[in-house]
């Protein structure tokens, strides 16, 4: 094990070291989370102790009474009013409301069906009627309905925290209104000025679901101030083609007061507390979410979590989802909370029209000038192609040769410049014979460019141009919706991987499967790499790798990284390839004669040399120095 290796795995280990210390929680937050589990330990062991009490009393009643001694109406009485001694000590002003069963209400319009349950007052079910599961008829279910929930929690100092799980809400109204179709449920309380109602507002034809908690005299028996929150805890559904593929684009998403959108980590557990006021949250999949939005902020401390199931052969749980919200309630008599839900897909221009904040950047469309592409110049014109040819793939076809064609004169000098390399690579051969010493070499070599007029730099600076559009379009093709469902020659979907032979095995870091678009990706970059490095030398520096090897072993790569991609982003770089090759023979046989630039290298070594400047000369006498002391330290 050499120095720089043993210097890099210390280096690796100091980082992690580093990074684990700096991301720790703090005391603070672990002190938080600490005392929020205490709560609602403390509230659920109350519940639990009410209902054994409850069923105790009831059953010592009966034995007691079961002689028959006394009729069945006023033992009926006894047992009522001890469940309402009990339900008063617990639950206060809203005993009366702890009794009964719940039921569901829907509203629905022609994009999306909510269910509501009035035992608790929020949402049970989020179904996305305009999208079907992959290769089915069933709508989206945003989540598992009996595996997640949606609590209001209140700080009623009196009798600790209140679930309003418990409680049962009262159906005021269910309506059809100018503004879409709305429902009231209300919170009642052992007074009739005192109570919580929910407003329900379902606008036509969108994805938004308004909602208004309007707590009305509830001053006097809550603590407006602190401790009252929304639970929301959802298990997401596998709706796509691969879950795995699924997986590694689900997770939250959220942005807090003043600052950019942020996200936990995909496909691995991840959780965070917020230290800002919360503006907006997204419980995201691969194609769909389920957004709460508080245009004021929700309050400080909000705790989110995201984590995969244990076991990752579960073909049916994409993610779990957790999340505490605390409500900024004002402290009046009639305090507000006014909250927007957006249960759709992550689509740019429904989730525009929230006209909220950075929500269209849940879609990962990549970052910086990447994403700045794909949302101005890529998605417009795929769209606008969309509208006039029907097939997906056809519109791949069509704007991968717009794209070549608009970065034809980068290609047009990128391949010039190769090909004077490979006009001097013989020169370049025999320096490297003829100089052993590496600096001796360097300068021979720089001395033939200067003196030909080719500078090995002259490909680098288009291939850095291009290489926003070639990132911009691997964040695109997966993340783009329109794709989702698309078919096009053998792929039955474009948003996800397509499959030419079932395997029935699995290749570790491959799959059980073979995906002909990527197959025909990768063939084209190995005859595309070989055409392009016939003039990269196959010998490089002492140290330094075999960039000719690497660029042959890449495509080889790239089948196993692709595998499991969406078939619409192997079909972009297949065809993008396709087009390269045909250029480069096409300016190869018809535009550019090696020939000439042979002839115009000669003319320009037959030039008298030109003087050096005061820098150069001065560079020149730095480098014959630093090459002395080189020899006499080998002496």
């Amino acid at each position: 094990m050499d120095r720089n290796t043993v210097i890099g795995i210390v280096m690796m280990f100091l980082f992690i070291v580093g990074y684990s210390y700096f991301t720790r929680p703090s005391e603070e937050e672990l002190a938080l989370l600490e005392q929020q589990n205490i709560a609602r330990q403390d509230s659920l062991q109350k519940a639990a102790e009410l209902a054994q009490t409850e069923t105790k009393l009831i059953n010592s009643l009966d034995d007691t009474l079961s002689a028959g001694v006394v009729a069945d109406p006023v033992r009926d009485s006894i047992r009522m009013a001890i469940l309402a001694e009990e339900q008063a000590s617990r639950y206060g002003a809203f005993a009366a409301a702890s009794s009964g069963e719940g039921k569901e209400i829907a509203l629905e319009n022609d994009k999306v069906k909510v269910l509501i349950n009035t035992k608790g007052g929020l949402f049970s079910e989020a179904i996305i009627k305009d999208y079907t599961k992959y290769n089915s008829t069933d709508p989206i279910a945003l989540w598992n309905k009996d595996l997640s929930e949606m609590n209001l929690w209140l700080n009623y100092p009196a009798k600790g925290a209140v679930n309003a799980k418990d409680l049962v809400f009262d159906v005021i109204r269910q309506e059809d209104t100018p503004n879409g179709k709305t429902a009231v449920l209300r919170l009642k309380t052992n007074s009739p000025e005192n109570y919580i109602d929910l407003v329900y507002t379902l606008a036509p034809d969108a994805y938004e679901v308004k909602l208004s908690m309007q707590f009305i005299g509830m001053d006097r028996l809550l603590d407006m101030n602190k401790d009252n929150f929304i639970q929301w805890n959802a298990v997401g559904i596998h709706n796509e083609k691969g879950i795995e593929w699924e997986r590694q684009h689900s997770s939250i998403f959220f942005r807090e007061q003043g600052q950019g959108r942020d996200y936990l980590s995909e496909a691995r557990e991840d959780d965070d507390i917020l230290d800002a006021p919360l503006n907006w949250m997204a419980f995201k999949q691969n194609y769909f979410s389920a957004i709460v939005i508080n245009d004021a902020n929700f309050g400080s401390n909000a705790i989110l979590r995201s984590y995969p199931p244990e076991n990752s052969e579960d073909t049916t749980v994409t993610m779990f989802y957790e999340a505490k919200l605390p409500l900024a309630l004002s402290p009046s008599a009639n305090s507000t909370s006014e909250l927007r839900y957006y249960f759709g897909p992550n689509d740019m221009d429904p989730l525009k029209a929230m006209e909220v904040e950075e929500l269209d950047r849940i879609i990962d469309y990549g970052w910086w000038i990447f994403g700045w592409v794909n949302r101005v110049l890529v998605r417009p014109v795929f769209n606008w192609l969309s509208g006039f040819i029907g097939s997906a793939g056809i519109v791949i076809l069509v704007l991968t040769l717009i794209i070549k064609l608009l970065l034809f004169p980068i290609t047009w000098k990128n391949f010039l410049s190769s090909a004077k390399m490979r006009v001097l690579k013989p020169e370049i051969d025999e320096i490297n014979e003829k100089h052993k010493d590496q600096m001796e070499k360097q300068q021979a070599q720089m001395a033939l460019y200067k003196q030909t007029g080719v500078s090995p730099f002259a490909g680098c600076l288009p291939t850095l141009l291009q290489m926003p559009i070639l990132y911009a379009m691997f964040r695109f093709f997966p993340a783009h919706i329109s794709l989702r469902g698309e078919s096009f020659l053998w792929a039955d979907d474009l948003g996800a991987f397509d499959s030419i032979l079932q395997l029935p095995f699995t290749i570790p870091f491959y799959g059980d499967h073979v995906s002909g678009f990527t197959l025909l990706m990768a063939t084209s970059t190995f005859f595309y790499t070989r055409m392009n490095s016939t003039n990269m030398p196959t010998s490089t520096q002492p140290g330094m790798p075999n960039m000719k090897l690497i660029m042959n072993i890449f495509p080889f790569m790239m089948l196993f990284f692709f595998n499991k991609y969406a078939a619409g982003l192997s079909l972009y770089y297949f065809v993008a390839n396709f087009i390269s090759i045909f250029q480069m023979v096409v300016i190869k046989r018809y535009f550019v004669s090696e020939e000439k630039i042979r002839a115009k290298i000669d003319a320009n070594k037959a030039k008298p040399k030109k003087k050096k400047s005061a820098f150069q000369e001065k560079l020149a006498e730095m480098q014959k120095l630093q090459q002395q002391n080189a020899k006499k330290g080998k002496k």
